[in-house]
């Protein structure tokens, strides 16, 4: 696979040094193509490769998100990453590892270009908008293997593409449609500073979550929204009323009674686009 002359590749070296002194990016792996990055890091994970393991490829051809869903992205244009994640914390935390990258795709987008300013917002569980349509999705997933427990978390974050099928016209975007820019942007730029604030979060899993929380409810797509949502096969109508203090949907049912989703298999707003 060749890129675009005006497209730039993902630099390992330059991701490295970027990442120096943070406990994400002592390893950094760039592949041309891959099945799926996470699978990668799965493997490499049972195999017992360490805590800050980066993957990055120009292309998946099996990416996957929640539900097995497929993740499609153009080569090379896209940001398609995976995480080796050992958090040194009781694993009934681990779970909070969603919201973390959540808020760090934000933040990197917000901070991309501070004059433009972007509104990213989280449409819970693991996805992220801007202006209403997705830009990014998030998949964490917990493994044994090598003799201990391990996450992977992948990312898929639209970075370039400016073009999408029609069934995903109307539901998708890119940080370079929302920017306007007639040119590439560069995915270096914005890996460099996910990492970064993703390595940041994650040393808040326990009496620093509260904030975190607090910045997710500021940045809330869904909440004041009506919804569906499929829990354990069974439809739950409502409106989004909060986030609790673990960063579960509070959602007030259409009967007047309260309900907390811990996970669903899928959240619809009523009228909107999901």
């Amino acid at each position: 696979m060749s890129l675009a002359p005006e497209y730039t590749a993902l630099q390992p070296r330059r991701l490295t040094t970027a990442l120096a002194g943070h406990a994400l990016g002592t390893e950094v792996q760039v592949h041309e193509t891959l099945p799926s990055t996470s699978d990668h890091v799965r493997d490499l994970g049972s195999a017992g490769y360490p805590h800050g393991l980066v993957v990055l490829a120009e292309e998946q051809t099996a990416g996957r998100g929640r539900r097995e869903n497929r993740w499609s992205s153009p080569p090379g244009q896209d940001l398609l990453l995976s995480v080796l994640l050992r958090p040194e914390v009781k694993m009934d935390l681990w779970p909070r590892t969603t919201t973390f990258a959540a808020l760090a795709i934000c933040r990197a987008i917000e901070s991309f270009n501070p004059q433009l300013n972007l509104q990213p917002a989280i449409k819970w569980p693991n996805d992220v908008y801007l202006n209403d349509r997705k830009v990014a999705g998030i998949l964490a997933e917990t493994f044994t293997g090598g003799g201990s427990a391990y996450m992977v978390l992948g990312i898929g974050l639209n970075v370039n593409t400016t073009t999408y099928p029609p069934e995903l016209s109307q539901q998708a975007t890119s940080i370079r449609l929302a920017t306007g820019s007639s040119t590439p942007l560069d995915r270096n730029t914005i890996a460099i500073s996910l990492l970064k604030h993703l390595d940041h979060l994650l040393s808040r899993y326990d009496e620093h979550y509260p904030q975190v929380v607090d910045e997710v409810r500021q940045r809330s797509w869904l909440l004041g929204k009506k919804l569906t949502a499929m829990v354990d096969g069974t439809e739950v109508r409502g409106v989004a009323a909060t986030l609790n203090a673990e960063g579960h949907l509070v959602v007030q049912r259409e009967d007047g009674s309260v309900m907390t989703l811990t996970s669903a298999e899928q959240v619809r707003p009523v009228g909107l686009g999901s």
